[in-house]
């Protein structure tokens, strides 16, 4: 700053101080009168103060400033601050799962929806047939299943039944072919007593002819003789083929015992037929689950017709309409879910003593004098710029140091009761310790 300019004094002349009378004041003290040298020496004094008050007051400004400064960082020591903030929302694309035709759509743009209500349907009329079709699947595999458990009890009844009575004939047969036996014997017996009976006949008959020769018999005598000779001849016949057929019923009772032995060790794996039963009704059983897995898949692909919005929010960028043709995975429209957060971009040089569960300070452009309070959620393991389409190479040899940013997520301690929209521009603070 320049210097103020010196003033000019002129020349006076001295002259002899002349005496001057003493004055007195009310109190009897003495006064004396300033003199010219005195009056330019006050004179000077008042021009030196005059030109250094503008440094004076460059003194005051700067420690006003250094106050400040120093005061500013004092009171902001515990916080870390940035003006690189947005607010962030989960924008989720709603597509289509299958191919159909748009049938209606039920919002309009940037229309606000509940989670679960219909956003957009397809024409569902084959779906549903398919369905019908599945749950009449379903029905028919029941019914089967319900056969193959009566089955099962049925088979089981059977085959311990079939095995009682083949060991019942087992047992009938076994005693028929020993009654044969004792047939066979008694058939025997018969025979011999009928030849003995023969023989005795005969030899009466030998002896009433040779009586007869002699006339010591009569012709009657003769006759009868010839009579018993011929009935026990026919006694023999008879007897023997009583004995034959005795012989040809223990035949048929020794095949008996064998057809129901052989039908016993048919009958006897008892648990091998209920077994393929058992698994005749899991295999119903399974074909049971099939349908019921084909009827949810039907009823599943039957709801994919109605897209509807994941949760609470609002739909913007309605890309479909009515009539129109969809393919699987084509979006219709992106929702944005009223749960926010603020994401909070800061230097390198913040980013050490922030940390997760400390509070924060939200303030909005799009709501000015507002604050929200808020609490520091995580931070991101990397920085912006590692994330970026085409991150930075600094092995490269073009390499510029720039102080890079690392992104803080901050959930809201409460839910703001202002509409926010997804990109809204904010700055925070965080209160680090």
């Amino acid at each position: 700053m320049p210097s103020a300019p010196r003033h000019s004094v002129p020349k006076i002349e001295i002259k002899p101080v002349q005496e001057v009378p003493e004055v007195r004041n009310d109190s009897q003290r003495p006064l004396k009168l300033p003199s010219r040298a005195s009056e330019e020496r006050i004179s000077e004094r008042r021009d030196t103060k005059k030109r250094g008050r503008p440094y004076g007051v460059l003194g005051v400004v700067g420690a006003v400033i250094l106050t400040s400064i120093g005061g500013y960082l004092w009171l902001t020591h515990n916080q870390e601050s940035t003006d690189d903030a947005q607010v962030e929302a989960d924008v989720v694309p709603i597509g289509s799962r299958l191919f159909g035709q748009v049938e209606h759509v039920y919002v309009k743009d940037n229309q606000r929806v509940m989670a679960g209500q219909v956003v957009v349907s397809l024409d569902n009329a084959d779906l549903r047939a398919k369905r019908d079709q599945a749950a009449a699947d379903l029905d028919t595999a029941k019914a089967q299943a319900d056969a193959a458990d009566a089955q099962v009890r049925l088979t089981e009844a059977s085959a311990r039944g079939n095995l009682l009575t083949a060991k019942a004939a087992v047992v009938g047969s076994a005693e028929q072919a020993q009654g044969t036996a004792s047939q066979i014997a008694a058939s025997e017996a018969a025979v011999k007593r009928a030849q003995a009976d023969a023989e005795r006949s005969q030899s009466d008959l030998e002896r009433t002819e040779q009586l007869m020769a002699s006339n010591a018999a009569t012709a009657q005598q003769l006759e009868h003789d010839k009579a018993v000779a011929l009935v026990a001849e026919a006694a023999v016949d008879e007897a023997q083929a009583r004995l034959q057929a005795a012989r040809q019923t223990r035949g048929v009772a020794l095949s008996q015992v064998a057809q129901a032995r052989g039908h016993l060790d048919q009958t006897a794996p008892v648990d091998s037929q209920i077994g393929v039963a058992v698994a005749n009704s899991a295999l119903a059983k399974a074909r049971v689950r099939s349908a019921e897995a084909q009827l949810k898949l039907a009823e599943l692909q039957l709801s994919y017709t109605k897209i509807v919005a994941p949760a609470d929010g609002s739909v913007s960028k309605l890309s479909v309409h009515e009539g129109q043709l969809v393919q699987v995975g084509q979006g219709v429209a992106e929702f944005i879910p009223n749960a926010s957060y603020v994401l909070a971009n800061f230097k390198e040089t913040q980013i050490g003593r922030i940390r997760a569960g400390q509070r924060a300070e939200v303030k909005l452009d799009a709501y000015s004098g507002r604050t929200f309070a808020g609490t520091v959620e995580s931070k991101s393991s990397g920085t912006g710029a590692r994330f970026a389409l085409l991150p930075p190479d600094n092995a490269s040899g073009n390499f510029v140091k720039v102080v890079q940013r690392v992104p803080v997520r901050v959930r809201w301690s409460a839910p703001p009761n202002v509409s926010l929209q997804a990109g809204l521009s904010a700055d925070v603070t965080v209160y680090v310790e």
